[in-house]
């Protein structure tokens, strides 16, 4: 697969140039060397996130080994644009040796089948979103496992082409994972406990949610014991504008929103605003909804993670955990 930006050792050898000046370089800190083979230009490097890291390095596993690679869970997880909480510190692979599943030269490898459930996204060989959506369910903490769960089952897709730079993305590749082909991949699952497991997550996922973040907090309420909202309620304010809202109490009148700075900073989700065109914007949707009579009470990240924290904001609103009722 094609990549401008990796610089190979191969093709300096093929055109005649000595690859040893690109180890030369690298020590200089002009070059990255991001596998053995396989550079990439520092300054370039440096404005990359963990994402992007990540994806040029499955690229360049690629282009510098004989034979394809697999790549399976969260490494094909990231490819696919599912909500993947963090990046794994080393490629994920499918070996068919029995005795793999060692990790070393920043490879993990994992037995798994290498001709069932497998598909090819742009130049990368990887378990197909459903093999990939259940092995996953089966194997990461209930919160991460349910944002999985439902980012595969969101109905959202970026277009057909893909290069390692779209690691970033937060909507998946392709459409949906179906949820009858989710359940079958379930009870293929070789462990009675992977399935039950893998089943309880499906159980519980829903398509609704927009960003892992909202996810998580629907984790973090079903953990805590609280009600269960409705999700992504529909309101009309005073000025004739909908209002769509992450979480939505009906019998209390409660608005909750997980506020990610995201939707504040990335170009996209804001469309021609400034980033404080958008705060103020933001402010005024809810003043529009507390004109409506609805209380709203909103968390971000570090709060949702501190269940202490959280519990705490949810409380404010006039919501109770089933627990200590």
């Amino acid at each position: 697969m094609l990549i401008p930006e990796l610089i190979l050792a191969s093709d300096a050898t093929r055109i005649g140039q000595d690859a040893r000046q690109l180890a030369k370089q690298a020590k200089r800190g002009e070059l990255v060397r991001i596998r053995r083979g396989a550079y990439i230009r520092a300054a370039y490097w440096a404005e990359l996130n963990e994402r992007q890291r990540h994806g040029l390095q499955a690229a360049a596993l690629v282009n510098t080994t004989n034979t394809a690679p697999l790549f399976n869970l969260q490494t094909a997880a990231l490819l696919w644009g599912l909500g993947v909480v963090g990046v794994p510190r080393s490629l994920c692979t499918v070996t068919g040796d029995p005795r793999g599943g060692r990790s070393k030269h920043g490879i993990r490898r994992s037995l798994g089948p290498l001709d069932t459930g497998v598909t090819q996204l742009g130049g990368f060989k990887v378990t197909d979103k459903v093999r990939t959506t259940v092995e996953l369910a089966a194997a990461l903490n209930f919160a991460e496992a349910l944002a999985l769960v439902d980012s595969s089952r969101r109905n959202q897709r970026w277009g057909d082409a893909f290069t390692a730079d779209d690691w970033n993305k937060d909507k998946a590749w392709g459409p949906p994972a179906p949820v009858d082909e989710l359940v079958e991949a379930v009870s293929a699952l070789t462990s009675v406990s992977r399935q039950r497991r893998a089943q309880s997550i499906l159980d519980l996922s829903s398509e609704k949610p927009e960003s892992v973040g909202e996810s998580m907090s629907r984790a973090q309420m079903i953990l805590l014991n609280f009600p269960m909202p409705s999700l992504q309620g529909s309101f009309t304010l005073g000025n004739g504008r909908t209002a769509r809202t992450d979480f939505w109490w009906p019998e209390l009148g409660l608005v909750g929103e997980f506020d990610g700075h995201g939707k504040y900073l990335r170009h996209e989700l804001r469309g021609n605003q400034t980033i404080q065109q958008a705060i103020m914007a933001e402010k005024a949707r809810e003043n529009g909804l507390r004109a409506l009579g609805l209380t709203v009470v909103r968390w971000d990240w570090s709060e949702m993670m501190n269940p202490r924290a959280f519990a705490r904001i949810l409380n404010d609103g006039g919501l109770r955990s089933l627990r200590a009722a």
